[in-house]
């Protein structure tokens, strides 16, 4: 393994100003303070994440793929406690795995204390406790916003029932909403910001480079192409408009056979192709004044894969008063190579829930080239500046992390950003509410002493959709 890769996450750590804080006369180590993860779950074997005795640092693992004894107050799952969990290490007894080691390695990086590697791979804050939630796969693929929210809700009321502030680290995140913040998982994560005491922190997602994305102006009509790559065997589509625009929209197959949407609300299907096409519009919502079309197309019966080729999206205006449009593909990593938009735009990429206003939205940069990462999620191009996203960049390429089962890996993304900002919070709430020096630093005030440090990357003025208001520096926020 080269050396620069090697000593990846303790230069992480220096560039992001951490180790100087960990010093005297500050010494902080994130003690006193709760981190929650949602997420994959976690190697609760892994050295890392117990203490010098071997009791595990973890309070509580709520794993909603095992349906046995689920906690108070919800219906699925099994939860351990730091009991049982310890008493499984000793046995040998396997209560829960992470089998991507996806939770493992964000864990890793923002509370591992290095006891594996004699405290060369130490993360950021390696004295806090963990309480970890292993999120459920709908139909074994991907888990649902409804997971991810009982999961905060979980890590949330814990907190609160022991009176402990907390950090939540949201490395987790999707393409289905407006990216305005108005879903219904970012309204309630602006809520439960506001309890007190929390701090949320959420990765940008790595799909800037990624042709999911693309928008225009419906000053004539638009004709928006995609192909569908070979082997294909499903996709959704979405196009989120002013409810105040009347426009005409059709469908082109690549055979050149046309279909034009119903007006009414509700669903209408259709065969194009050889394709089966679901068709969903829905009106404005209680909370979302953006109307949404929603595509959803399937192999027909007798066959195992969607047409390929070029197809067309033709939206006609009718009656304008705003006249933007955005429209949105899965997340690149469950396409087909040649799935995608033909025209994209790279910017307002983030993943939902990182647009959520009042999270902590990380993206990822390069430490050893000070640049940042092209994969990493972009804010919106025209943003006024307190609206800026992502918030701040950290270190997301090439970090070494724990791994399942036992040692350690190198990975790249914007899940692994997300962690050092998560544990740096934690270092902030331990000196801030744990020791006395500030009692109100979580939440917004936390987020506004994260961005005051921040340091600007050569060649990306601040504030910018792609680097925010520029990369992590922890000991600068204390000035």
């Amino acid at each position: 393994m080269p050396h620069y890769i090697s000593f990846e996450i303790l230069s992480g750590k220096r560039s992001s100003c951490i180790t100087q804080v960990t010093l005297p006369p500050l010494s902080l180590t994130g003690n006193g303070v709760l981190v929650g993860f949602v997420d994959s779950g976690i190697d609760l074997t892994h050295p890392d994440f117990q203490d010098s005795n071997g009791n595990s640092r973890v309070l509580f693992l709520w794993d909603q793929t095992r349906d046995e004894d689920p906690p108070d107050g919800y219906l699925f799952g099994t939860e351990y406690n730091n009991e049982q969990i310890n008493e499984a290490l000793q046995t040998g007894k396997t209560l829960s795995k992470d089998e991507s080691g996806h939770g493992t390695a964000a864990a890793g990086i923002a509370c591992g204390n290095g006891n594996a590697s004699k405290g060369r791979y130490r993360g950021i804050a390696p004295e806090t406790e963990l309480i970890v939630v292993k999120m459920r796969k709908n139909k074994g693929l991907y888990p649902r916003t409804t997971e991810l929210i009982s999961g905060i809700d979980y890590c949330i009321r814990k907190a609160l029932k022991f009176n402990r502030p907390l950090v939540l680290n949201i490395s987790f995140g999707n393409n289905y909403g407006s990216h305005t913040g108005n879903s219904l998982s970012e309204l309630y994560l602006n809520r439960v910001s506001l309890l007190g005491r929390i701090s949320i922190v959420a990765a940008s997602g790595n799909e800037g480079a990624s042709p999911i994305h693309t928008l225009g102006f419906l000053d004539q009509t638009v004709n928006v192409d995609f192909s569908i790559s070979e082997r294909q065997t499903s996709l959704n589509m979405q196009l989120w408009k002013d409810y105040a625009d009347a426009v005409r929209i059709r469908l082109r197959a690549p055979s050149g056979i046309e279909y034009t949407l119903s007006d009414k609300f509700g669903t209408n299907m259709e065969v194009l192709d050889q394709t089966q096409i679901a068709f969903y519009n829905s009106a404005p919502s209680p909370f979302q004044r953006l109307q949404e079309y929603y595509f959803e197309f399937f192999p027909i019966a007798d066959s195992f894969y969607l047409t390929s080729g070029v197809w067309s999206l033709i939206i006609e205006p009718i009656s304008i008063k705003n006249g933007t449009f955005e429209m949105w593909l899965p997340a690149a990593s469950s396409l087909n190579g040649a799935t995608r938009f033909l025209s994209p735009d790279p910017y307002n990429t983030l993943t939902v829930p990182s647009s959520a206003n009042s999270v902590i939205t990380v993206g990822a940069y390069d430490a050893k080239t000070n640049t940042p990462a092209d994969f990493s999620g972009r804010g919106a191009a025209s943003m006024p500046n307190l609206l800026t996203k992502p918030d701040l960049v950290a270190p997301g390429v090439s970090v070494i992390v724990p791994s399942f089962p036992g040692g350690y890996q190198t990975v790249s993304g914007t899940s692994f950003a997300a962690p050092f900002v998560t544990g740096s919070a934690a270092l902030l709430m331990e000196w801030g509410i744990v020791k006395r020096n500030n009692l109100f630093l979580y939440g917004e005030q936390l987020k506004a002493w994260l961005i005051a440090g921040a340091k600007e990357l050569p060649g990306y003025p601040v504030p910018n959709p792609r680097t925010g208001w520029g990369s992590l520096c922890l000991e600068a926020a204390f000035r």
